[in-house]
């Protein structure tokens, strides 16, 4: 098996014909059929199907390209690392990022790390927790941060804790339901989710384990944080966010306070613990080993921002800080 054999079976898989492949790789169209033939007398398998449509992979050339899609990537990797140890800093960074994620260190991180290395080309992707999993699987990203209610994922992967933050179920100002402290109250109620249903990880899901409760029956699904929280602000659903939401000062997550409220629930409500995660550290690249420390050194510094506020108002509220603000005056 040769790497050129893996990067025209890639180019067929992503292109999807004989000419556009050809095209990608500067080859003949011959030269693609004799490649592809080879690969498969070598593995004793047919990899693609041929039709007037085009081409498509079968069961077996799909199940080639995952792993051809981790070599590619991979060997992109060691010649970043050599191009680094050469001297030379430009390289690419791909990260993957959940929601709440973003609203932690971050953005700060990246900041820090494009000071000290401005030669790097970060492309950063905000997805679900499963989409993220799935392209550091492939190889497409090449570290992230995610947010679960449920722990750690998968064990493929190295899973590193960097913070916690807190959970609030909100509905808009003047609910029907604005007073409830019970979340079996709510059962019937209509709620929000911002992640696929049969995701056992979503924070939805989360809530309802934890209260040994089945789904609600009347869920709205949104796959758009931004959308979500329109309707969270402007319909009778139910949802839950972090406290980022409510107690954040800075960040693409932070509401007017008027316009959700918390409900009082009395019942407890799962953390979002916050992840880096990646395939294994010997496998990163020099870059990549250099924004991991960027960001296991901010979360460090992390403080809960519902710790944080509360504190911020309870210095407020000194005798001390109430002369100083009426001198002020």
């Amino acid at each position: 098996m040769k790497l050129h054999q893996l990067r025209v079976l890639l180019a067929l898989a992503q292109h999807g014909s004989m000419h556009n492949a050809s095209r990608s790789l500067h080859v003949s169209q011959p030269a693609l059929s004799k490649a592809i033939a080879e690969l498969e007398r070598e593995l004793g398998v047919t990899l693609i199907s041929r039709s007037v449509r085009g081409v498509s992979l079968t069961p077996y050339g799909r199940a080639l390209v995952k792993r051809a899609s981790v070599v590619e990537h991979e060997l992109r990797h060691a010649l970043e690392d050599i191009e680094s140890m050469r001297g030379h800093a430009e390289a690419q960074l791909n990260i993957g990022f959940s929601a709440v994620a973003s609203s932690g260190p971050l953005p700060e991180a990246i900041a820090a790390f494009r000071a000290r290395y401005p030669g790097v080309a970060i492309h950063a992707y905000e997805m679900r927790p499963q989409q993220i999993l799935e392209g550091l699987r492939e190889g497409h990203l090449d570290i992230a941060l995610i947010s679960t209610n449920s722990g750690p994922g998968t064990n493929a992967f190295q899973w590193e804790p960097l913070f916690s933050v807190g959970m609030l179920v909100a509905a808009r100002p003047g609910h029907p339901l604005g007073r409830t402290t019970r979340i079996r109250s709510l059962m019937d109620a209509e709620w929000l989710s911002l992640d696929p249903l049969d995701d056992p990880g979503s924070p939805l899901a989360s809530l309802m384990r934890l209260h040994r409760l089945e789904m609600p029956r009347n869920v709205v699904l949104s796959s758009s944080n931004l959308l979500g929280l329109q309707l969270a602000t402007c319909t009778d659903v139910i949802s839950v966010w972090s406290d980022f939401v409510f107690y954040g000062r800075t960040g693409p997550l932070v509401l007017n306070p008027d316009a959700l409220k918390p409900l009082p629930i009395r019942d407890e409500l799962p953390d979002y613990d916050v992840y880096m995660v990646y395939r294994s550290t010997d496998l990163m690249t020099q870059t990549c080993l250099e924004f991991s420390k960027e960001v296991r050194h901010r979360g460090k510094q992390m403080v809960s921002p519902r710790l944080a506020a509360t504190s911020a108002g309870a210095a407020a509220s000194t005798p001390r800080a109430r002369k100083s603000a009426s001198t002020q005056k």
